[in-house]
């Protein structure tokens, strides 16, 4: 016997109420596909450039501070200065306007060779592609960092179907690698390995200095090893606590010292504590697991004397450890 097809009371009743939410009150204006498909164009199009534009920025003044202060990190790597990316580099949304705006391509090339880098004077170019054994290389690919281990590299490139030898001398530089993240929130992450930054943060930090204090700040969590050591803090209390504020004041400190040494202007990049509070004014008397701005605001500003008294004096820019300090 066939047994009847028939919905729930409950489900139909679902159905009919979801029909109902659909249902607009007024008649909404008619818009063309031809119009909504030009302003779909130009929205991805103002999209890539300002995310290229931020890129552009957060490269050429991190690997300044990355450079400047490679002899203070414990793990370093071989850089030539470019960004390199592919259709893995943007969101499965974009890959199609990524393509058209920025010519990315299937495999790794050179989206921007950053100024005066080793790239740059060697003559690399946008769209390069650099070739190890015929492979296209991305900037983190083991066969890449193996061959820019010399103190000059000779690189195979395709340049529009045409191969050349490029000769390149690779810098060293801090090992953190620098991620800009599609985000609204105002943030800056480090994770021991990289230094991630909003484009919240990009359109927030006013100058290059203010930026390089933020990258200089992250820098200093991975050198100073806080990750692990508040994983560490973690495991003892038993995941029940995770103290930082030291942390954070400390990575204030020194990557002050990592900005100023990477040839950066700190007068003033403390008022950025001032701004933030404006956006988050929970943040002047909440302590949690940062300090407070005020804090904050006071500590940059003391160490900032304590480095343009160094200046003054010839000495070297570099943190006072507790060991100096006192004089163990």
């Amino acid at each position: 016997m066939k047994r009847s097809l028939r919905f729930p009371a409950i489900i139909l009743a679902t159905l009919t109420a979801l029909a109902g939410c659909a249902s607009t009150a007024t008649r909404l204006p008619e818009i063309s596909a031809p119009d909504l498909l030009a302003e779909s164009l130009l929205q991805e199009s103002r999209a890539l450039e300002v995310q290229s534009a931020h890129r552009h920025r957060l490269s050429r003044i991190g690997r300044r501070i990355l450079l400047a202060n490679a002899e203070l990190c414990p793990k370093t790597r071989r850089d030539i200065g470019v960004i390199i990316h592919s259709d893995d580099s943007y969101a499965k949304e974009m890959r199609i306007a990524a393509r058209r705006e920025l010519g990315v391509l299937d495999r790794p090339s050179i989206f921007h060779v950053i100024p005066n880098s080793p790239a740059d004077i060697a003559g690399l170019k946008q769209g390069d592609v650099i070739l190890i054994d015929e492979k296209a290389v991305d900037a983190t690919d083991k066969a890449l960092q193996d061959a820019l281990s010399s103190e000059r590299a000779a690189l195979s490139i395709d340049r529009d179907g045409q191969r050349r030898t490029i000769t390149v001398e690779p810098q060293t530089l801090c090992h953190s690698r620098l991620r800009l993240r599609s985000s609204a929130a105002i943030n800056a992450i480090a994770d021991g390995r990289h230094i991630t930054v909003t484009t919240g943060m990009m359109e927030f930090a006013q100058s290059d200095d203010e930026l390089a204090m933020v990258i200089g700040h992250e820098l200093a969590h991975n050198t100073m090893g806080h990750i692990r050591k508040v994983i560490g803090n973690l495991i003892l209390s038993g995941f029940a606590t995770r103290y930082t504020r030291p942390f954070e004041s400390e990575s204030d400190y020194v990557g002050l010292y990592y900005m100023v040494r990477a040839g950066f202007d700190p007068d003033g990049v403390e008022t950025f504590w001032r701004r933030l509070a404006d956006v988050d004014p929970r943040s002047v008397n909440r302590a949690k697991t940062h300090p407070t701005f005020p804090d904050r605001y006071l500590r940059i500003a003391a160490a900032r004397g304590e480095i343009r008294a160094k200046q003054a004096a010839g000495e070297p820019l570099v943190p006072n450890f507790k060991a100096d300090a006192e004089g163990e």
